[in-house]
């Protein structure tokens, strides 16, 4: 099974994410080496110290200062190739997770990072989806605004991209790159009332007409 979970920080993306991989072992008798988590800057870890650990270690706060002081031509560039990094992965896995990916990085980068417009390389990104893994399936996760800012009071990301003034705004446009986006094969979650349990029960509850034969073929053999 292959997956790209995203949405507005604070939806849920990350916890459902380390959820689906326990699912994916679990259910799917799969392997998945990792949630792959790095598209928010400044959290954009990658992988030489994770080792077959669930989660890596974060960069220290001296690092994220100093990704964030770069320019912005330099983050769009770090970006770019940290996008089709993880892209080109796709197809040699069976089982892979991935949190944001391209939509994420082009919502933050534009809106905070001074990107500029990424529809052309997102428009590739996609076509190189579909050319290669073209049963990836894509998960829109959402909550209420008012769901969002709870948790950012609650539970703040120190040093997190999102601003409160801008939930609104967010949360429509990751649905408008959802809605637009041209892979066939997607899902949404609404986390604002529901428990991760409950989240990951209709998780499970949708993804099965999405499931490849070879993800049937395991689930069949584990049971």
């Amino acid at each position: 099974m292959r997956l790209i979970l995203v949405g507005c920080e604070y939806s849920g993306t990350t916890t459902l994410g380390f959820r689906i991989w326990e699912w994916v072992h679990q259910e799917i008798g799969g392997y998945v080496n990792h949630v792959h988590d790095h598209f928010k800057i400044p959290f954009t870890v990658t992988h030489e110290d994770e080792g077959y650990a669930p989660v890596p270690p974060d960069f220290t706060v001296e690092e994220q200062e100093q990704f964030l002081a770069l320019s912005p031509r330099i983050k769009e560039n770090i970006m770019r190739h940290n996008v089709v990094y993880h892209v080109s992965g796709l197809p040699g896995m069976e089982d892979k997770i991935i949190v944001g990916l391209h939509i994420e990085d082009a919502i933050y980068g534009e809106l905070y990072f001074e990107f500029g417009p990424r529809r052309e390389f997102m428009d590739s990104i996609e076509r190189k989806i579909l050319d290669t893994a073209p049963d990836t399936v894509l998960c829109l996760v959402t909550a209420t605004p008012d769901t969002i800012r709870h948790r950012m009071a609650e539970s703040p990301h120190l040093g997190g991209p999102l601003q409160g003034v801008d939930v609104e705004y967010v949360l429509e446009r990751f649905r408008e790159e959802y809605d637009r986006s041209r892979l066939k094969h997607k899902i949404a979650l609404d986390t604002s009332d529901s428990s991760v349990e409950e989240s990951m029960a209709e998780f499970a509850r949708q993804i099965r007409p999405h499931l490849t034969d070879r993800d049937r073929e395991r689930m069949a053999a584990r049971s």
